[in-house]
């Protein structure tokens, strides 16, 4: 992860921006369409706002995206969905296997709730370069985590796709993860108890939010990038690129950019990094924010102190009148 001086401001420079770029954003998520079919309670879709018509990325927004990364040759992971569910238009083996041939190397994953899968989907998602999906257990609304319901779902789901399930580790009334067996693409299955381990996304799910605000830095806005359908690009996956009490925390929007990059390294996005990288309490949507620091470094957070000091706290002083 690079926390280098060029993170704090906007940076404009082509080149040093698409090297940046590539050394520094391990993970992109973009969602191809609006729609899914469950509502749960720990996710803001509870609120039913994506049950209504499915509508597609702008095919020049993803065209746009794909030649940027192209461009980099990127190869790291790069996720087919966010609040929608992905399997719901089967116009993602398109994008799948339009993705792969922009980017031979990348990681190409889908997270899905597993309702439409079938054997033929599975075997179309594989031909079309997949290399990962993570089927997630839902609940249905109104319901308490149950690991019996947890392993019946697996069950089923095990049974409608004809793979076995191997478990890799159970904690009781906490979390499940199984992988099934298919030799084309590496598929796992994954159950939390979100009353332990949920987010309350930025603020619109309070009954979620931890009754200590937050002070750890985040590494999500130097290392993801996040994209929704209509082609906003928000700070990180907790924050839902098009409900309106997130609009201002947008940081651009690719129909109307020249590129990733120039979004990735505005104004806007530089603000962010400089205020998530400090120990100090957080502020708007990240204020309420449980989701964890995910560094292997043993000493990060002195890594991220010391760029806090060397680089953002002079642009502090030099803002205050």
């Amino acid at each position: 992860m690079y926390i280098g001086r060029e993170m704090y401001s906007p940076l404009t420079d082509p080149a040093r921006q698409r090297a940046l770029f590539l050394q520094t954003v391990n993970r992109i998520e973009v969602e191809t369409h609006s729609y899914c079919n469950r509502r749960c309670d720990y996710c803001p879709n509870v609120v039913g706002d994506r049950l209504g018509p499915n509508v597609r990325m702008k095919p020049a927004i993803w065209e746009k995206l794909l030649r940027d990364l192209a461009a980099i040759g990127y190869a790291r992971y790069f996720v087919l969905n966010s609040y929608n569910e992905p399997l719901y238009d089967r116009a993602i083996l398109d994008r799948i296997a339009e993705a792969r041939a922009a980017m031979p190397k990348a990681r190409i994953m889908i997270y899905t709730n597993g309702d439409y899968l079938t054997p033929a989907y599975i075997d179309d998602l594989a031909a079309a370069g997949l290399d990962y999906m993570h089927v997630s257990i839902h609940l249905k609304q109104g319901d308490s985590y149950s690991d019996l319901y947890v392993l019946n779902r697996i069950a089923e789901i095990s049974h409608r796709t004809g793979l076995q399930a191997r478990f890799k580790h159970i904690r009781p009334n906490d979390s499940i993860i199984a992988r099934f067996d298919t030799p084309r693409l590496e598929m796992e299955t994954r159950a939390i108890n979100f009353a332990r381990h949920g987010n309350d996304r930025g603020g619109l799910l309070p009954d979620l939010s931890p009754e200590n605000p937050r002070t750890d830095p985040c590494n999500f806005v130097f290392q993801h990038f996040h994209m929704g359908y209509t082609g906003n690009v928000v700070p990180c996956c907790h924050i839902r690129s098009d409900r309106p009490e997130h609009a201002k925390h947008v940081v651009g929007n690719l129909d109307r950019a020249d590129s990733i990059f120039d979004i990735f390294f505005g104004a806007k996005a530089a603000a962010w990094r400089r205020g998530l990288i400090h120990d100090r309490a957080k502020s708007g949507p990240c204020a309420t924010c449980s989701a964890p620091v995910v560094l292997s470094q043993k000493d990060w957070r002195l890594q991220l102190q010391s760029a806090y000091l060397r680089h953002v706290a002079p642009l502090e002083q030099q803002a205050t009148p």
